[in-house]
């Protein structure tokens, strides 16, 4: 069965009538990075944002690749965004995000396994899987009036691009009206980065190649490009974000690092998680500890909302600790893909063939003595049909895992397009084994953008594997 693939738009900031807004993207942050900025008297909207992020703490280096989403009927769109030290940018795959969409897909749920032949009711169920810095300044290329250094331009992809610095934000905002382009947002803003002495990567986007809607608005998205700069933290420009967000923004974001990562504070995705995890284990094996936690949680989340009634949660949609098996995939996709996730079952569980499974089956039925034969024939072909190889994968419980008599478990194949399948192959050499996946959501609201995000590595000892927890998987 098909299965739909929701790839997030691009959480880029857009100036409402025709201004720069400007947006910044930092390798450990996850919000709006940039922001858009257009001809005069032309309104751009921005519905969301995407971003891959990188962060090697060792090296104080950074990365992060954007693929900004946006609607509008303006004839000429850009971007400027914000950076701690001089910028190094690279043209990405077109097809980047929905790689990594497709690459971190849940799994669907296990199944239980009823095999009884001596009924004539084969029940069901579903149960959850166990299991410097600003940096080496270049000399400047072209020094303009009003305080602005141009200190290189190129073309990245189907951008023109220029990474300039700027003294003050008003020279800067008198430099982008001389380009055509009409700031429109406020001044304040642009001086928070000026006045942390940041870069700016100013870039112009050729409509002309992007689709129009019924009513003649330009959609789309443009081709990602990856940022890498030096950087003491893991920072995202969230501030220059909400000049072009006008309620709220939907921020998806990846972040590969050595350890897993989170937002500070309110904004962690331990506070839905961590809820949805520890629900989950009390109807396993919570302890004291983990019941006094959750109790914790629920109160601290019923409290926030009782402060503030729009409060969300951000969600984890998937982590992981790349092995072997996860960049097996990326070099042969299709052999490798079906059961990418699957994870490593509990040390009495192990996988078994059709064949062994359907043998197990028929000498557990001969046991019962039952007359009733051609049900369990046909029973035994319906199991040979529903559980073939190429649909997934047969699990026998051990002894302490076994649901009653449900002895086998069914962990069905994930499932995409044969050639979106293949195009995973195009991650090889950007996802890196050892390193932790954390991919998470953030509905943000534009009062809540008032300064940039840093992200922060989880504890030691406290990194979450994401489960398929059913019911409420992803969160």
């Amino acid at each position: 069965m098909s299965r739909k693939i929701w790839v997030a738009g691009a959480a880029v900031i857009a100036l409402g009538t025709g201004g720069l807004v400007a947006g910044r993207w930092t390798a450990r942050t996850a919000d709006a990075a940039c922001c858009y900025f257009a001809a005069q008297e032309k309104d751009i909207n921005q519905p969301g944002q995407k971003a891959f992020i990188t962060w090697d703490a060792e090296k104080k280096l950074e990365s992060f690749t954007v693929q900004p989403k946006f609607e509008g009927n303006a004839v000429d769109f850009g971007m400027v965004i914000p950076s701690p030290s001089q910028p190094k940018l690279d043209e990405m795959p077109r097809d980047f995000f929905k790689d990594l969409a497709i690459y971190t897909i849940l799994m669907p749920l296990p199944q239980r396994i009823w095999t009884g032949l001596a009924v004539a009711k084969d029940e069901g169920g579903v149960y959850a899987a166990r299991g410097g810095r600003a940096g080496d300044r270049k000399e400047a290329k072209e020094k303009e009036s009003l305080g602005v250094t141009v200190l290189e331009a190129g073309v990245v992809g189907s951008l023109d691009y220029k990474i300039i610095v700027a003294e003050q934000a008003n020279g800067l905002f008198d430099w982008l009206k001389e380009n055509q382009y009409v700031y429109s947002g406020d001044k304040g803003t642009l001086d928070f980065y000026i006045q942390k002495k940041w870069f700016f990567t100013v870039m112009k986007i050729d409509s002309k190649q992007m689709k129009k809607d019924k009513d003649g608005k330009y959609l789309g998205e443009i081709t990602p490009t990856r940022f890498t700069f030096a950087s003491e933290k893991c920072v995202y420009p969230l501030k220059i974000t909400q000049l072009s967000v006008k309620t709220q923004t939907d921020a998806l974001f990846y972040v590969q690092a050595a350890g897993q990562m989170d937002l500070p504070g309110d904004l962690s995705w331990m506070h839905s998680y961590r809820v949805m995890w520890l629900t989950y284990m009390l109807g396993c094996s919570a302890n004291a500890d983990q019941q006094r936690e959750l109790q914790e949680r629920n109160q601290w989340v019923a409290q926030k909302k009782a402060k503030d009634a729009k409060y969300e949660t951000t969600k984890l949609e998937w982590a992981h600790k790349l092995g072997d098996d996860d960049l097996s995939v990326l070099e042969d996709p299709l052999k490798n893909y079906a059961q990418l996730g699957t994870g490593g079952l509990p040390a009495e569980d192990k996988a078994v063939s059709l064949e062994d499974f359907l043998k197990s089956v028929w000498a557990e039925y001969e046991k019962t003595g039952s007359a009733n034969d051609d049900y369990a024939k046909a029973r035994l072909k319906q199991l040979q049909q529903m559980y073939a190889p190429e649909k997934g994968l047969i699990v026998k419980l051990g002894r302490g895992n076994a649901q009653g008599p449900a002895e086998y478990m069914w962990y069905a194949n994930r499932e995409a397009p044969a050639e979106d399948v293949k195009g995973l192959s195009r991650l090889k050499g950007i996802m890196q084994k050892g390193q932790w996946v954390t991919k998470f959501r953030k509905i943000l609201r534009k009062d809540e953008m008032t300064d940039d995000l840093t992200l922060e590595a989880v504890p030691a000892g406290k990194e979450q594997e994401y489960m398929r927890i059913m019911p409420t998987s992803p969160p």
